[in-house]
């Protein structure tokens, strides 16, 4: 897996999977390989960025396992000791390998025991970054509450005139 930029990680990904490598002793030495190599080398999106076919965390993906189909599945961030069947967790080698694919994309994985597969991401169902931009394009601009023209003025207003101060009474105080 020495390929530049063998997979795209959103910004909120990456940090789920620097925070993993923390507790790097939780895991097994092919899963730790398989993190540093993904962070190693990815490509790092903003969240809106990210392209609507690539597996992020909280995705629903189909995708195979040597040739056969599994999923739909989520991809999820919790640890794999009891979620349910439709879920699986980036903290198991299968759900690091998922993060990151595009669709149509593989890559190969080999467990601890030396059993390999290969993974392929056949579809996407949903990206919540894609489904939250979908959202945002769809709100309309909030309309003005005031119906009436909003139009400022610009005309000086008129000066007032100044007279100096005079001491001088004039000819009736004589």
């Amino acid at each position: 897996m020495s390929r530049e930029a063998f997979c795209q990680l959103t910004a909120g990904d990456l940090n789920v999977l620097m925070s993993m490598l923390d507790q790097e002793n939780d895991f097994s030495e092919r899963f730790l390989v398989l993190l540093r190599e993904k962070l190693n080398h990815s490509s790092i999106f903003f969240r809106e960025d990210i392209p609507a076919n690539v597996v992020t965390i909280d995705s629903q993906v189909f995708y195979q396992v040597n040739g056969v189909q599994a999923g739909p599945h989520v991809l999820v961030r919790n640890p794999g000791d009891d979620l349910p069947n439709f879920a699986i967790s980036v903290q198991s080698l299968r759900g690091l390998a998922l993060l990151g694919l595009a669709v149509g994309e593989s890559t190969e994985i080999c467990t601890d025991d030396g059993y390999c597969e290969t993974i392929t991401v056949e579809k996407v169902v949903f990206q919540p970054e894609a489904e939250a931009r979908r959202r945002s394009a769809r709100v309309e601009p909030r309309e003005l509450l005031d119906h009436a023209p909003q139009i400022l003025s610009f005309r000086p207003k008129p000066r007032r005139v100044f007279t100096g101060y005079d001491d001088d009474p004039g000819p009736s105080a004589a």
